[in-house]
């Protein structure tokens, strides 16, 4: 018994690929009994199609054109053999005809007979099933098929063909034919990192050769043509790993190529869809198995804003641990939904950041906008020896977190203004080193849609002559914020989040964030 057997390969959507192979099981069917020991007729066999990945065992399916692993005595498959005549001139001997099992034995529906000398050899070519069109051929060629994929997955068969070449005229036992799957079989599961639960209502590969010429005993050839082909079938599925998607009567038949630039889609039942790029090669008679994952998203310390969109509508997990301070980070973790192409914000807190611009004092969290950014700031030169106006900035009520970097800020003062309207706001929670302050402004009216003026931050506003820098100067409103590890000098929340936990003194070192996507309503 020849076997061929699975090997795997990797996607991430995440996706995650194994690719397993069939295997052939020969299994001799009684083929030669009878009086006449020089009658034409055939020992079959068959391959198994196989799966041994960690998702199931032995799978019989559609892709299985017979049901069992030995091609059934209720089946026929069609014949064509030439004969030579000794000085190589070939004509056709049995053409397209059916052979059935009759008698215990496999045969044509018409007897013929070896011509007992050896170099009147014959070559024979049987295909199944027997209602393949398409077939061409010449005497002393072999047939060629000419084929185009069928659009829908309940159109595209399995054919399988054999070939047994310049068998000797004088033979006295049966002839072996043995069948291969000239397609390759494609099929879709859960990968071990898991992908959201929920209902998916398709699965698409594009940019798939969907024509060629398959000649018996050599293979394809002429593979061309850029095709989508699309499993519509409703599966609601709970995500774990190892859980079958599609495969039995939806097992996608394609013709064997270079995967260069094809693409997966999953569509769930709302519409969101996740979408992947794969490359390698598509070979006959194997089985790939697409094991899709969509694996969470892990955010490190950068000093930067990090984003994150989401692929579709679902609900999500959020974690988030604060860095370590005089006292380890804490931890906070939450779901919330997200509507598809929905951006947050990452901010991940640094070791011992005592209230970096980008960090605030060394908490992590995630936001629903981002910062805005001044660099610099404006600096304005008048009746005062030092004034610098900067930020200036639209917004709504709210509270805001400023955070400004440059040199000079341990002697300065801060307050916040709104020039037309005249309006003062308050300035409370004011940090400051010579080269960093965090300041908090409580903003009591809306100045969002302000024709002329907006808020002002502004620096030295005593008019004292200050050797003041403002490189870079960021703002945050706090109520944007959805979910925050705590540094070592603030407090864990979890308001903007359900499902909430939190915990303290759960993390060393630097901060950092997860996103995962539980599930697809």
């Amino acid at each position: 018994m020849g076997k061929k057997f699975l090997r795997g390969i990797n996607v991430s959507f995440l996706l995650l690929i194994i690719i397993s192979t069939f295997s052939s099981c020969a299994n001799e069917m009684n083929v030669f009994e009878g009086n006449n020991n020089r009658q034409i007729n055939f020992s079959v066999s068959v391959p198994e199609w196989k799966n041994t990945d960690s998702l199931a065992t032995t799978k019989i399916t559609r892709a299985m054109p017979v049901g069992g692993t030995i091609l059934s005595t209720s089946n026929t498959f069609n014949l064509i053999a030439d004969q030579n005549d000794g000085a190589g001139n070939y004509s056709t001997l049995i053409s397209s005809q059916a052979v059935s099992y009759t008698n215990n034995i496999w045969k044509t529906s018409n007897d013929y007979y070896w011509s007992g000398t050896a170099n009147k050899t014959i070559s024979f070519y049987a295909y199944y099933p027997s209602t393949i069109s398409n077939i061409s051929h010449t005497a002393g060629s072999s047939p060629t098929l000419s084929y185009t994929v069928p659009d829908n997955v309940s159109d595209q068969i399995d054919i399988m063909t054999a070939t047994n070449n310049n068998v000797n005229g004088n033979t006295n036992s049966s002839t072996p034919l043995t069948f291969n799957h000239i397609f390759a079989a494609i099929q879709f599961s859960v990968g071990s990192a898991g992908i959201g639960s929920g209902t998916i209502s398709s699965i698409s590969i594009g940019n798939v050769a969907n024509s060629g010429t398959y000649t018996f005993g050599s293979g394809w050839s002429n593979v061309t043509g850029s095709k989508a082909f699309t499993i519509s079938q409703s599966k609601t599925i709970a995500g774990t790993s190892g859980e079958d998607i599609y495969s039995g009567n939806y097992t996608l038949m394609m013709i064997p190529q270079d995967v260069n630039n094809i693409t997966i889609t999953v569509t769930y039942s709302n519409g969101g869809a996740l979408t992947k790029t794969i490359s390698g090669k598509w070979e006959a008679g194997k089985v790939y198995k697409y094991n899709l994952s969509y694996q969470p998203r892990d955010f490190a310390y950068t000093g930067t804003v990090q984003t994150y969109t989401a692929p579709v509508t679902g609900t999500y997990k959020l974690e988030v641990w604060g860095a370590e301070g005089s006292v380890k980070g804490g931890y906070s973790s939450g779901t919330i939904t997200l509507s598809a192409g929905k951006t947050v914000y990452i901010y991940v807190g640094g070791k011992n950041s005592d209230g970096s611009y980008l960090n605030g004092d060394g908490a992590t969290d995630i936001r629903l906008n981002g910062l805005i950014y001044y660099t610099p700031p404006l600096a304005y030169q008048g009746t005062v020896n030092a004034r610098y106006y900067g930020p200036y900035w639209r917004n709504s009520i709210g509270t805001y977190q400023v955070d400004a970097t440059g040199s000079g800020f341990d002697k300065c003062s801060f307050v916040a203004y709104n020039d037309s309207p005249s309006h003062s706001f308050t300035v409370t929670n004011v940090t400051k080193t010579a080269y960093h302050f965090t300041a908090y402004i409580n903003v009591d009216i809306d100045v969002s849609s302000a024709s002329y003026s907006g808020i002002e931050l502004i620096v030295a506003w005593d008019g004292t002559k200050y050797n003041v820098t403002v490189s870079n100067t960021v703002i945050s409103k706090l109520s944007d914020r959805i979910i925050i590890g705590a540094g070592y000098n603030s407090s864990n929340s979890t308001s903007g989040v359900t499902n909430g936990s939190s915990q303290v003194y759960a993390n060393s070192g630097n901060g950092k964030a997860k996103i995962t996507l539980l599930s697809v309503p």
